[in-house]
């Protein structure tokens, strides 16, 4: 063996079972398999968080039925969204992708990925009607024929190790010739699938076996791998917020847009609430932008209420708003889980732009600093920027809001400095006023000074997802982790 490589980091994803094209008479029914592809996009967007991922791996039964029409139409989707990051891919066929072009470019039994300093050995194990596998002795073979002088993981969606008692074949029927032919060659970690509950790491004759949960089924697991030379380590992390899904987690989201939103990507009021379901939230607050729901898209984008803070009204009156239209549509849906609001800013006369006749009757107002005048400018003034933000804050923590959300975010999305000396006047502020604080990740950081000071003031902290596609709903899991990260009790949040 040469000089150690560099380190790999995989993000290892397996059992989606993702049907669209291909809708398939049966199912169980706690396979999630039509969100595969945004299954796929959310473990991305945590992996990427948590780790600087250098390849994906699907460990297999990409689809829930390769031989269904329409199958390789699904498959071609996952696909799309698997190289959305940019990374290599490595796609290994499971049982339920019948004879899909998934693995090698030849078709062979096994192919041989060179990456990072590491061999990748691709296994595509036959499968018999009844599911039983056998692995081939051309595939055995190319263990044994396999470089010394680089670590080998070999990939398959199978287990082989340890031994799972269960009268379905999960294992392969020849499992022995293949740890055989591991512990020969020097194998460094085998990865598989097809066991939904996953098993840990374990050892034996000198090889590491890992087999990757199911990520169609709750809490929608998936694994982070980091290779360094010889030294393996792995992390399981999952996308749903609670235990057990009948169970909804005590975590509220505060900050849900709708198809009413003029910015929103595919969300919808109605499927925001199902993935807030499936994923664990224990409560929902669908919140639009009270501006975008007054004026049109150029009034809104240009933030005419700020030149013109009579639009408003005007629009209303001329009933070219949709406020009404957004009310009668959300509030049916208002429940024990679902709470319906708005988010709302400051026009140029310093008022909310929210008329008096549309306050009433809604679970929770956010306050939000989108723009400002000078910030509006191709090159804004710092010190001019932070005066007006702190003008537009105070106004709206004084006029009623429940919640300032992303709070510090117009400077980050305005390339300019966050100006930390602000965060203790905006936390008394909040504690003067009994206005929560939001935890925000769309298109943001946070600051966890600024957390810590507006705990310590006693102000409480509101999660927002700020969701804009489906894939954003409960998605408070960065959230949580800067929680956990301050050490700060359950308590503190609204």
């Amino acid at each position: 063996m040469t000089d150690a490589p560099p380190d790999l980091c995989l993000l290892v994803l397996a059992d989606l079972h993702y049907f669209h094209q291909a809708a398939p008479e049966a199912t169980p029914p706690e396979r999630r398999g039509a969100l595969g592809r945004e299954l796929i996009r959310r473990a991305f967007i945590d992996a990427a968080r948590l780790a600087d991922v250098d390849v994906i791996l699907a460990m297999g039964d990409l689809v829930d039925d390769g031989a269904a029409p329409g199958a390789a139409d699904d498959l071609a989707e996952l696909r799309e969204e698997l190289v959305r990051p940019g990374l290599p891919v490595v796609l290994v066929r499971g049982n339920h992708d019948a004879d899909l072009p998934v693995a090698g470019p030849s078709g062979e039994d096994v192919h041989r990925v060179i990456l990072g300093g590491y061999q990748l050995l691709v296994f595509t194990d036959p499968y018999a009607a009844d599911d039983h596998m056998t692995r081939s002795d051309e595939a055995l073979a190319a263990v044994r024929e396999a470089r010394r002088d680089l670590p080998i993981v070999a990939l398959q969606h199978s287990p082989i190790h340890p031994p799972i008692v269960s009268d379905y074949p999960f294992m392969p029927t020849n499992r022995d010739a293949i740890m055989a032919a591991y512990r020969a060659a020097g194998v460094l970690l085998s990865i598989s699938g097809h066991y939904h509950a996953g098993q840990p790491l374990t050892h034996e004759g000198g090889v590491a076996y890992l087999t990757a949960p199911s990520l169609c089924e709750h809490p929608f697991r998936f694994l982070i791998v980091r290779l360094r030379g010889r030294e393996i380590e792995v992390e399981e992390h999952r996308l749903a917020l609670s235990d057990d899904p009948a169970t909804p987690s005590p975590y509220a989201d505060f900050h849900c847009h709708t198809e009413f939103a003029y910015c929103r990507d595919d969300v919808t009021a109605a499927e925001a609430i199902r993935r807030a379901e499936v994923f664990g939230v224990g409560k929902l607050h669908l919140t639009e932008h009270a501006g975008q729901l007054y004026l049109s898209p150029d009034d809104y984008w240009s933030a005419a209420y700020l030149a013109d803070p009579e639009i408003i009204a005007r629009e209303r009156r001329a009933g070219r708003g949709r406020m009404d239209a957004y009310r009668a549509h959300v509030t049916p849906l208002r429940s024990e889980r679902v709470g319906l609001g708005l988010e709302v800013e400051v026009d140029g006369a310093g008022r909310l732009t929210l008329l008096e006749e549309d306050a009433e009757s809604w679970d929770v107002l956010l306050g939000a600093v989108h723009v400002t005048p000078e910030s509006m400018l191709a090159t804004p003034d710092q010190a001019r920027v932070e005066a007006e933000f702190l003008w537009f804050t105070e106004v709206l923590v004084r006029s009623g809001v429940n919640i300032l959300a992303h709070p510090f975010r117009l400077f980050r999305r305005k390339g300019m400095r966050v100006p930390e000396e602000l965060f203790e006047p905006v936390a008394d502020l909040l504690a003067e006023n009994g206005v929560a604080a939001e935890l925000n990740y769309h298109l943001n950081d946070e600051s966890p000074d600024f957390v810590r000071m507006c705990v310590e003031r006693g102000v409480k902290i509101a999660l927002g997802s700020d969701s804009h596609g489906l894939w954003e709903v409960a998605a408070l899991h960065p959230h949580l982790d800067l929680l956990t990260h301050l050490n700060l009790p359950p308590a503190i949040l609204l």
